[in-house]
């Protein structure tokens, strides 16, 4: 289906893209991380919410099918995430974005005097680091490693910090 919406979703699976440096992050380390964030094994209820890798040509099929295989060894089972071509990738619509970071009123604020355009704000980086932080990912270590990076006040990196347990 052509330009699906949230309430109209036709065939799409909700999904992320995830951009990255490859002199920084292999793709093999992208998918290590995708295998331990998700139960591989389980069967989807939806095609709206199945667990799926996408791939974008021959290397990383190779890549992603010998990372399944891996996975398929070391839980001994059956591994159910779909492993699929990339297509046309649908951005959300600007509300969906950044959802964990959306529900923290006063991190809101200050993404917003910085972005004062919805597709700046959905673009950023920081945006999506501090998202991240918000959702349970990352460390206070790598936290403190960036938390000058991100754009915030004094205020707001207190906030931050206090998302950040581990």
């Amino acid at each position: 289906m052509k330009d699906p919406t949230y309430h109209n979703l036709g065939d799409h699976t909700e999904s992320i893209q995830i951009d990255f440096d490859p002199t920084k992050l292999s793709f093999d380390q992208i998918l290590d991380r995708i295998w331990v964030s998700h139960n591989p094994c389980s069967t989807p209820w939806s095609r709206q919410y199945m667990s799926a890798i996408f791939f974008d040509g021959e290397a990383q099929k190779k890549a992603v099918l010998a990372s399944k295989a891996r996975m398929e060894e070391k839980l001994g089972k059956p591994v159910k995430t779909a492993i699929l071509p990339l297509g046309k990738f649908y951005l959300a619509e600007d509300y969906h974005q950044k959802y964990e970071l959306r529900g923290t009123a006063e991190l809101m604020k200050e993404f917003a005097a910085i972005y004062p355009d919805a597709k700046d704000f959905v673009n950023s980086t920081a945006a999506a680091r501090v998202n991240s932080y918000i959702g349970g990912s990352g460390t206070k270590e790598q936290l403190k490693a960036e938390i000058d990076l991100l754009g915030l006040s004094a205020e707001g990196r207190k906030t931050l910090q206090k998302y950040v347990t581990r």
